[in-house]
C-alpha cells in the first residue's frame, strides 16, 4: 500500500538524517586525517540538513539552497564530508522531479556548488578527488529524478490518451444510440402522427361539407376533428424539434417555447377532450422568469393529459399563487382513475415533470387525494427580481 506524500517525506528525512550520522560515525571510527570528531554540534547540522527535505515536493530549489547553506559551515568545520552526502542527494533528486525545467540547471548547479565548494575551499582537506566523486553522485541523483519526472510525464500522457479514446468511445457509442432511437421514433411515432394529423384534416373537411341543418353532433364532431388535427400537427412539430436534437443538432428556433401566456392553449386542449378545467391565479406577476414560466407550463400540460388519459374526471383545476419567493403550481382532478390506468408516481411522466422542476431548484410531488383523485403539486424559486414580500 502506497504511503501518502506528508509520511513518505518524513520518513526520508528521518532516514537521511539518521543514515548522515551513521556515516560520520563510522568515518570517524576509521580514524580519517583532518577530519574533525563528530559531536553534537555536527549531529544538529545533519539535523537541520535533512529537515528541510520535508517541503522538497513543494518547493524543491529552495530545498537545494537549504541544504548548501546548511551543509557550508558543516564542510568548513572539518566534519566527515561524506555525512553530508544522504540530504545532498535527496535535494539533487527532488530538484530534477518536482522543480520546472529552467530551474533544473540552477538546481543541479546548486548542488554540485553544495559538495565542491566548501571542500576545495578548505586547503586542510586537500582532496579534490572526494568533491569530484560527490559531483558524480549528486549528477547521478539528479538524472535519476529526471528520469522518473520523464516516466511520469510519459505514463500521464499514455493514460490521458487512453482516457480520451475511451471517452471518445463512449461518445460515439452514445451518438449511435441517439441516432437509432431518432430513427425509431421518426419511424414509427412521427409517421403515425403524420398519418393522424391526415385523416383527421381529411375527415374534418368533409364533414364540413355536409350540410349543418342544426345538427349538434356534427358540429362537436367537426369541432373534435378540427382540435385534433391542430394537436397532431403542434405534437408532430415538437418531435421533429427532439428528432433534430437527437441527431445531434438544435431545435428549430422557428417557434419560441410555450409559457405560461398560453395557459389558455392547454385549457382548450382539455376542454375539446370533454374536461372543463378551471384556472385560479392569485397574486402573479404579468411576466415570470422564461425558464420557470416554461417549467410550469410543461407540468400542467403533462398533468392535464394524465387527467384525459387515465381519469374518469370531468372536471379539473389549475392553481397558480406565488408566495414569496416561490411560485406554487397544483393541478387537482377528482377521478376516480380509470380502471386500466397505470400512472403511478413513478410513471415516465411524472418522472419528467419531477426533472424539469428539479432543473429549476424547484421540487414536485404528485399523488392520489382523499377523494379519490389525483393532484400534481409543483413549487418553483423565482429570482429576486420577481420575488413578492410574503
Amino acid at each position: 500500500m502506497a504511503l501518502r506524500p506528508s509520511v513518505a517525506d518524513r520518513l526520508l528525512a528521518a532516514g537521511a538524517f539518521v543514515l548522515g550520522v551513521v556515516v560520520a560515525i563510522t568515518l570517524q571510527a576509521v580514524d580519517f586525517d583532518g577530519e574533525r570528531n563528530v559531536d553534537l554540534w555536527a549531529i544538529a547540522l545533519l539535523g537541520a540538513m535533512s529537515a528541510p527535505l520535508l517541503a522538497r515536493r513543494r518547493r524543491p530549489i529552495i530545498v537545494v539552497l537549504a541544504v548548501l547553506a546548511v551543509s557550508t559551515p558543516y564542510h568548513i568545520l572539518d566534519y566527515p564530508h561524506e555525512a553530508t552526502m544522504p540530504a545532498s542527494l535527496v535535494a539533487a533528486f527532488a530538484a530534477a522531479r518536482y522543480s520546472a525545467p529552467p530551474r533544473r540547471a540552477a538546481a543541479v548547479l546548486l548542488a554540485v556548488a553544495a559538495v565542491t565548494v566548501p571542500v576545495l575551499a578548505d586547503e586542510a582537506s586537500g582532496a579534490p578527488g572526494d568533491a569530484l566523486l560527490g559531483v558524480g553522485w549528486l549528477f547521478m541523483a539528479f538524472f535519476a529524478g529526471l528520469a522518473v519526472r520523464f516516466h511520469e510525464n510519459w505514463k500521464a500522457a499514455v493514460t490521458a490518451r487512453v482516457e480520451q479514446e475511451r471517452a471518445d468511445e463512449v461518445e460515439r457509442r452514445v451518438a449511435e444510440e441517439r441516432v437509432l432511437i431518432a430513427a425509431e421514433l421518426h419511424d414509427v411515432l412521427a409517421h403515425g402522427l403524420a398519418v393522424a394529423n391526415v385523416q383527421a384534416s381529411v375527415a374534418a373537411h368533409l364533414i364540413d361539407q355536409l350540410p349543418r341543418r342544426g345538427d349538434a353532433s356534427l358540429e362537436e364532431l367537426s369541432s373534435t376533428l378540427h382540435n385534433l388535427s391542430d394537436t397532431s400537427r403542434a405534437t408532430l412539430h415538437e418531435l421533429r424539434a427532439v428528432l433534430d436534437v437527437l441527431h445531434g443538432g438544435e431545435a428549430e428556433p422557428t417557434e419560441p417555447a410555450p409559457h405560461l401566456g398560453e395557459l389558455q392553449r392547454l385549457v382548450e386542449m382539455a376542454e375539446a377532450a370533454d374536461v372543463r378545467v378551471d384556472v385560479e391565479a392569485d397574486g402573479l406577476p404579468d411576466e415570470l422568469p422564461s425558464t420557470v414560466s416554461v417549467v410550469a407550463y410543461r407540468i400542467i400540460q403533462e398533468s392535464l393529459t394524465n387527467v384525459i388519459r387515465h381519469s374518469t374526471a370531468k372536471h379539473a383545476t389549475v392553481r397558480l399563487d406565488q408566495n414569496g419567493h416561490r411560485l406554487r403550481i397544483a393541478v387537482i382532478d377528482h377521478g376516480p382513475a380509470r380502471a386500466s390506468s397505470t400512472v403511478t408516481p413513478a410513471g415516465f411522466g411524472i418522472a419528467g415533470m419531477t426533472g424539469r422542476a428539479q432543473a429549476v431548484g424547484g421540487e414536485l410531488s404528485a399523488g392520489p387525494d382523499e377523494s379519490g383523485g389525483f393532484e400534481v403539486r409543483a413549487s418553483l424559486p423565482l429570482p429576486e427580481i420577481w420575488r413578492v414580500p410574503s
